[in-house]
């Protein structure tokens, strides 16, 4: 680390933070152990969080700290205040090496460490926490968080605590990986569990791994919770309810639902991921295994035999005894109810009776593939009602009532999630008011008919209606709904018309009606919708879009795949500024007559014309990076080429005659790949599915590299898969998906060799930095497909002519 280097005059203030039991303290203890040597004047403060409980211990610490810096010092230090100038006084005058391990208040920094105006020049400062906002807020000069361990250091790690080597031995392989896998990288974990089984038999590693979901390791969460110590209330209620609900969702939901329940859950998260207890990526709220595992036992702690003194409850098995011994109390704030695991079961009011706190309400099924049959449905009477007025949250996977309850009240309810219901209508004769309400999801209810009375959730931004195959109308009172930004009315198969009010959605961002076979128009005044980005009408009657689409200044996205009708001539709408991405494809595409009119899509960066009756030139649009013309079976030739187009999809157009210009690097390349494949199998191939080559010293010419050809040659060992496939690419650090339109049609038998060759421009990769790279691996797969056979792959490094 360069910033331990001692050259530099200036006083350097390194703050390092993690989670408990990942290495922090380690970290510091080695380097001051390399750093040491070089100053006089050194002092390391060691776990100050545990011996600091009060002043008294605070001031010891300054009595500490003065003797290791002056052990000569005859200064007696009374007070906190007294403290301050003392250690002022000394450390200006000498640079000194202090390391400050395991804060947790800024009172501490404050009377050990309070600025960088304490000490002389070249002072180094280090200081651990498990709370990166104090690092901040003490303006450290460079604030590092420990990550956990990768695989390859966990394995290790933990390998020399169990085994004394640095490897697993071969019988204890399997098993190391789960432990492994169990711990994420916690050398904490790892250093204590490979301990615990250093000597045992693997009978005996079986036995604890199958505990540890039950019984933690003690040892390692009693060093976790102090993590949570000096939490607010609301603070370790949104802390119980990630660790036991919301782990791996996405923040914005997680803070919608809980803002519900009063928690300020901005503000809250903001809090845990400072004190890593959390973690944020892509957008989604994360949690490690232990740390999840230390909430789960806080929560089991609070009901050891009386299940239903618990706040939340989420094992099925500790739900269904709850249920069934009527063991339900107030202290119940929140059911998760898995039914994948469940036969039909009976629900009634007098077994919900107590849980007059209930926040949040799910009862889902937790299965990649979603049926929504019968058999997972709970049984409830035409009588039921929910225990609480206070409920936030309700996901309710196969809700079996026509009806909402009559009493219905829960006021607080912020998001409605009913899929595969069996709603026939909603919001009709409703009276009350679900001011708080945000999204409603029915998706696949399939005998909705009508959903009526927006008037009733006047702060709606979420509606979701796919696969509602029995609805008919849309009620027009959708249109007072004046934050509504989404709406999903896909696969709605009788829908046969959108009501006018529809256009006075201000806020509508994005808009759904793709497999709504039955709709044949949009309204004639969609342009006053200004804030809609995308519109996704795909499988629809459509016949013409209304000219008012061009009024649409924010549209980004619009997708008229497979309209039965004549696609309009997007490219002549001049109000499409914006647009990044038109799909036209199966469609009857047109071009202009009046040339006179046309007028680019200057923003369009992605166009699919796939399956067109396209014939001929296509406009030029000076942004186009991917264009897609498969299967056009007319297209006899193009003439010129975007110059910034980069992909290029032209298979199956079998009229095509005119040679590919060479207007672009990509158009250059794809030219010549296509006749590479024998090139490639002859020259660079492997048997199966994977291959490595060696790259010369020379091979990334900027100026004359135009990108790689890739060649797949597969078969099938059985039947051929009944839908399209994707064909999964990877070079080295690079992953790309290629559809692979092959209709695998009664024309070839199962185990005839299918081909497959694709072209991935320099400009795709270069954000992995491929001027790096001294050899490629490439690797193929067919996903979605078990059976398939590799046959042979190859690759081919194309370059610009003459090269």
């Amino acid at each position: 680390m360069n910033l331990m280097s001692i050259k530099s005059k200036d006083v350097l203030m390194v703050g390092i933070c993690g989670l408990g039991g990942v290495g922090k303290s380690t970290m510091v203890k080695a380097i001051y152990n390399e750093l040491s040597y070089q100053f006089k004047s050194k002092s390391f403060l060691d776990r100050v969080g545990d011996v600091c409980k009060g002043h008294h211990d605070l001031l010891d610490l300054q009595k500490q700290l003065f003797c290791d810096i002056s052990p000569r010092g005859k200064r007696k230090i009374s007070t906190l205040a007294e403290g301050i100038n003392v250690l002022k006084n000394v450390l200006c005058h000498e640079k000194v090496l202090l390391v400050i391990d395991d804060v947790n208040y800024k009172e501490q920094l404050e009377n050990l460490a309070g600025g960088h105006d304490w000490f002389a020049e070249g002072s180094r400062i280090f200081i651990t926490s498990r709370d990166k906002s104090l690092l901040v807020r003490h303006k450290v000069d460079e604030l590092y968080e420990l990550p956990q361990l990768n695989w390859d250091q966990a394995l290790e790690l933990f390998s020399w605590h169990a085994f004394d080597r640095r490897h697993p031995y071969d019988d204890f392989s399997k098993l190391s990986n789960r432990f492994v896998q169990y711990c994420q990288g916690l050398p904490l974990a790892l250093k204590t569990l490979g301990s615990f089984l250093f000597k045992m038999q693997p009978d005996e590693w079986e036995s604890e791994l199958s505990k540890l979901d039950e019984e933690p390791n003690m040892e390692i969460l009693d060093v976790l919770k102090v993590s949570l110590n000096g939490l607010q209330d609301t603070h370790k209620a949104i802390f119980l309810d990630i660790a036991c609900f919301f782990k791996g969702k996405y923040k914005d939901f997680i803070i919608k639902i809980l803002d519900g329940c009063g928690f300020h859950a901005e503000s809250g998260i903001r809090f845990l991921k400072n004190r890593c207890l959390l973690t944020i990526s892509n957008g989604k709220v994360g949690m490690h295994n232990l740390i999840q595992q230390l909430g789960h036992k806080i929560v089991r702690d609070e009901g050891l035999k009386n299940k239903g003194m618990r706040s939340r409850l989420w094992d099925h098995k500790d739900v269904l005894d709850v249920l069934k011994k009527r063991t339900g109390t107030n202290s119940i704030e929140g059911i998760f109810l898995n039914l994948l695991k469940l036969n039909n079961i009976n629900l009634t009011t007098q077994a919900m009776k107590g849980m007059t706190e209930l926040r949040l309400l799910k009862i889902f099924l937790d299965s990649e593939v979603v049926s929504g049959e019968e058999d997972y449905k709970v049984c409830i009477s035409s009588d039921f009602e929910f225990p609480s007025w206070d409920l936030c949250y309700l996901y309710w996977h196969g809700y079996p009532l026509n009806s909402l309850p009559s009493n219905f009240e829960t006021q607080k309810l912020v998001e409605l999630n009913l899929p595969y219901s069996n709603i026939r209508e909603f919001g009709e004769g409703n009276m009350v008011q679900f001011s708080k309400l945000t999204a409603v999801i029915l998706s696949h209810s399939k005998y909705l008919r009508e959903v009526s009375n927006f008037s009733s959730t006047p702060n709606l931004e979420k509606l979701i209606l796919e696969g509602c195959t029995s609805l008919r109308e849309i009620d027009p009172s959708i249109g007072d709904l004046k934050r509504l930004g989404l709406l999903d009315l896909k696969e709605c198969k009788s829908l046969g018309s959108l009501p006018d009010s529809i256009c006075s959605l201000k806020s509508l961002k994005t808009l759904y009606l793709s497999g709504c076979s039955k709709l044949n128009c949009l309204p004639k005044h969609m342009g006053n919708m200004e804030h809609l980005t995308e519109l996704y009408a795909n499988r629809t009657a459509i016949g013409v879009a209304p000219h008012t689409i061009g009024l649409l200044r924010k549209l980004q996205i619009l997708s008229f795949s497979g309209c039965r009708g004549r696609a309009y001539p997007f490219f002549y709408i001049p109000g499409l500024s914006l647009l990044r991405e038109l799909d036209l494809s199966d469609c009857y595409w047109r071009a202009a007559e009046d040339n006179g009119s046309f007028r680019p899509l200057y923003s369009l960066k992605k166009l699919n014309l796939s399956g067109s009756s396209l014939e001929g030139s296509i406009p030029q649009l000076p942004n186009l990076k991917v264009l897609v013309l498969g299967r056009c079976k007319r297209l006899r030739g193009i003439q010129e080429f975007p110059p910034s187009l980069e992909e290029l999809d032209a298979h199956e157009c079998v009229s095509l005659q005119t040679s590919l210009a060479s207007s672009s690097d990509v158009v250059e390349g794809t030219s010549r790949m296509m006749s590479l494949h024998e090139t490639i199998l002859e020259r660079i191939q492997e048997m199966g599915s994977s291959l490595t080559m060696e790259l010369p010293p020379d091979w990334y010419d900027r100026d004359n590299f135009l990108g790689f050809c890739v060649c797949f040659v597969f078969a099938f060992k059985d039947q051929m898969p009944q839908i399209h496939d994707d064909i999964l690419c990877q070079l080295n650090n690079f992953s790309f998906f290629y559809p692979y339109w092959d209709k695998w049609s009664g024309e070839h038998s199962s185990n005839d060799p299918h081909m497959w060759l694709a072209y991935q421009p320099r400009s795709g990769v270069d954000i992995c930095h491929p001027e790096t790279w001294s050899s490629i691996r490439a690797s193929f797969e067919l996903s979605g497909v078990t059976d398939a056979l590799s046959i042979k792959c190859g690759i081919q490094l194309i370059y610009a002519s003459g090269h």
